[in-house]
């Protein structure tokens, strides 16, 4: 089963508030950047569990605060009210020029969808080592923008510099290939602990396909299914999900679900239906292919 990894872009505009403990002075292009320790980044509001003083009152799990190069780590929760549906979150790492918390941030082109629950679920991969501050969140428009998000410190251990090849491109697998990463022609339940049943493996674009089933006791009544789509980068079963459109559907009272949807994009993919719970992506994962 493919742990699932979202990658985007998100401009963000060049002037705003930065969060608790860091002062808001760009720093020069030829700053030198000075590594801080846990107890300084602390103190500049980058704690070893997410700071979501400046989040509105949304929440933010992070499972651990290390990992080695490339390794997946996923953060849930939930945006404030504030924060409409559909907002797109970016990460930020945190590049301090003094001890005491100025600095500048640097995008890292990781960003996940507010869900229409207000859940999210953001999956990254870091190759440079150290340990630093990153943020998560967006910026709002106006004439005195300002930074929505929680921000927290990270240790990527080893000494990976360099992107791992292909992790960068899209590739193509075929059908076996899908299918050791998890992403077989009926639906795959390792990950999601109840049962689904996938109408057709292969379909004409704009056909519908159906999927349904009943939801485990950890997906609740209510909870938004969404459906995405895998793109590969490596033949392992590395690679990125983004949403289909707005593809999605709710467990139902009794617990099952059904969802039926319509693919216009030619090719074999490996998709998966599901939601972010506490600190993981609970889902089912299926290939399809259409002509």
């Amino acid at each position: 089963m493919v742990t699932k990894r979202i990658t985007a872009t998100l401009a963000v505009a060049a002037s705003f508030t930065l969060l608790v403990g860091v002062t808001g002075a760009a720093a020069a292009p030829a700053a030198k950047v000075i590594p801080l320790t846990s107890q300084q980044l602390t103190d500049a509001g980058f704690p070893t569990t997410p700071n979501t003083t400046a989040w509105g009152g949304g929440t933010a799990a992070l499972p651990s605060n290390s990992a080695a190069p490339w390794a997946d780590v996923i953060i849930t929760g939930k945006a404030p009210s504030s924060t409409v549906p559909g907002q797109l979150l970016t990460m930020e790492r945190f590049l301090p020029t003094t001890t005491t918390g100025t600095g500048t941030f640097d995008e890292l082109n990781i960003t996940t969808v507010v869900r229409a629950d207000r859940s999210y679920s953001l999956h990254f991969q870091l190759g440079f080592p150290g340990l630093y501050g990153y943020r998560v969140g967006y910026a709002t428009t106006g004439s005195s923008p300002e930074f929505i998000g929680f921000q927290f410190q990270f240790t990527t251990t080893g000494n990976a510099t360099k992107t791992p090849k292909g992790s960068s491109a899209a590739v193509t697998l075929n059908a076996k290939q899908l299918a050791k990463a998890g992403f077989t022609k009926t639906a795959n339940v390792v990950g999601w602990g109840g049962t689904a049943t996938l109408s057709t493996s292969k379909a004409k674009a704009g056909t519908p396909v159906t999927m349904s089933g009943t939801a485990p006791k950890s997906v609740a009544p209510g909870t938004v299914l969404t459906l995405e789509r895998f793109t590969a980068t490596d033949k392992k079963g590395s690679g990125s999900f983004a949403p289909v459109g707005d593809v999605t559907t709710v467990v139902q009272a009794d617990g099952t679900f059904s969802l039926t949807f319509e693919v216009n994009e030619t090719g074999r993919y490996g998709y998966t239906l599901g939601a972010g719970v506490g600190e993981e992506w609970i889902g089912i994962e299926f290939q399809l292919k259409t002509t």
